[in-house]
């Protein structure tokens, strides 16, 4: 392979302090553990935001550091950011302006000057190291949202550069994506790339409408944008999994055997699982709303199905989230309330960060996983359960992105609330030989398109395209 230079917000490893020692740990995440391998073997540069209280002392003057620790293959490079830069360009306009937006909640964007001004600023810091990574050659391949101009700014530096953007989340509608006030700008960023990727074809479907708004002079034919002398492709390539990696830990005799003592501590026949971060996209309040009215309408199945559902907080720092996490907990607490007996409680809510071994546990004692956003770039947490649990029920929000490819889940549509309580009845009492049936046709279709496939597969069209 090409040497490759990648930029991402977040680091592929972490060095923090631990008392007098330090630690190098590495974030959980499927694209690190998808490009890592690749990059040991293209043996280039790696460049994010060095986020860690111990990276600057493991760092050279550039900002530089060989990666992994126990065997160096390649560079990881860091950029320091200040905190003011930290609250504008990341929590500010990547989480205040183009999240909401990309998921449909643009009343919640805050269209903000300074955010913009210090996300340009951001942008350009990370071109200019890309630029100068560029000299030893290579391509550069540019994830997600955060980083939308750095195409353009980067071609200007080095015209014949090979570049390539994964787009992580929803591409939302014309109408919804011109309101932000920045518009015209983000799309010339994005369309100096030579390919833009995103998870399903809806998203991809999006952006070129996007584009032939605001531009009415690009030409569009085959998924290739033609606009001011440049081509574009794009291209929907749903990421997945590792998947070979959770069906082997989750058989680890540590975890079936954590797995069965887990289960023994719940008082409940039948557990439903969800796991989120705490983040309005997610739809926990109707998901726990639909488990209410499947109670109400099943009373037999009081006392003996219970709810599990893990929030890992996120952007404590920003108001809209707080007050969600403060009305699902008020939910939560009149629910249990309502139904809660001395010996059950139906939803039983972890709001805390919990441990990949743990969460395998829980994903294999589930008897049903309710993944039910209400809007998603894709949702990975569908594809584990369906890795690790060949005998639950999933059922799937259509407004997932993984719902384009896993159609022998039980959709629903996450706003009505009824019909998720009468998928939540079909799933509990769906035969056994239905189950089997559901889950293989579901593993097949996690397996056969993993997180190594979905890395193969954009390369491959970007080499030929290039």
């Amino acid at each position: 392979m090409d040497r490759l230079i990648v930029i991402s917000n977040r680091e592929p490893y972490v060095h923090e302090y631990n008392g007098e020692s330090i630690d190098c740990s590495v974030p959980t995440g499927g694209v690190v553990a998808a490009i890592d391998p690749v990059m040991q073997n293209a043996k280039g540069t790696w460049i994010a935001w060095g986020s860690g209280d111990a990276d600057k002392d493991c760092s050279d003057t550039k900002g530089c550091v060989k990666v992994p620790p126990e065997d160096p293959k390649y560079t990881l490079r860091r950029i320091w950011l200040t905190q003011k830069e930290v609250n504008d360009y990341y929590l500010g306009f990547s989480n205040r302006v183009i999240w909401p937006v990309c998921h449909l909640f643009q009343e919640n964007a805050q269209f903000r000057k300074n955010y913009w001004e210090t996300y340009k600023s951001v942008n350009m810091r990370f071109a200019e190291a890309a630029a100068e990574e560029l000299e030893k050659g290579g391509k550069v391949f540019i994830q997600d949202v955060h980083f939308s101009l750095v195409p353009d700014m980067l071609r200007n530096k080095v015209p014949e550069a090979a570049i390539a953007l994964f787009w992580h989340i929803p591409f939302p509608a014309a109408e919804t994506f011109s309101c932000i006030p920045w518009r015209s700008d983000i799309l010339k960023g994005l369309l100096s790339a030579d390919m833009i990727g995103f998870h399903t074809k809806a998203h991809a479907d999006n952006f070129i409408a996007t584009v032939c708004r605001e531009f009415p002079q690009a030409k569009v034919n085959n998924n290739i944008i033609s606009y001011n002398g440049r081509r574009t492709k794009i291209a929907a390539i749903p990421i997945g999994i590792d998947y070979t990696s959770y069906a082997k830990n989750s058989s680890m005799p540590s975890i079936i055997k954590g797995a069965e003592t887990t289960r023994k501590s719940i008082n409940a026949e039948r557990i439903i699982l969800g796991v989120d971060r705490l983040d309005y996209t997610k739809g926990i309040l109707n998901r726990f709303l639909a488990f209410e009215r499947y109670l109400e309408s099943s009373p037999r199945a009081r006392e003996k199905v219970s709810f599990i559902q893990i929030a890992s907080p996120t952007r404590v720092n920003i108001n809209e989230y707080r007050e969600m996490k403060r009305k699902i907990e008020e939910n939560v607490g009149r629910i249990n309330g309502r139904f809660q007996t001395p010996s059950w409680t139906p939803i039983i809510y972890i709001n805390r960060k919990v441990d990949e071994d743990k969460l395998l546990m829980l994903y294999r004692i589930a008897d049903v996983a309710m993944v039910t956003p209400v809007i998603d770039g894709m949702n990975l947490v569908a594809k584990e359960y369906v890795a690790v649990n060949d005998k639950g029920v999933l059922i799937l929000s259509e407004f997932a992105g993984a719902s384009e490819g896993m159609k022998d889940a039980i959709v629903v549509n996450p706003y009505d609330i009824e019909s998720m309580a009468k998928a939540i009845q079909k799933a509990l009492k769906m035969k056994q030989k239905d189950k089997i049936n559901h889950c293989t046709k579901l593993r097949k279709e996690v397996k056969d398109h993993d997180i190594f496939w979905w890395l193969d597969e954009f390369f491959r069209q970007w080499e030929s395209d290039c």
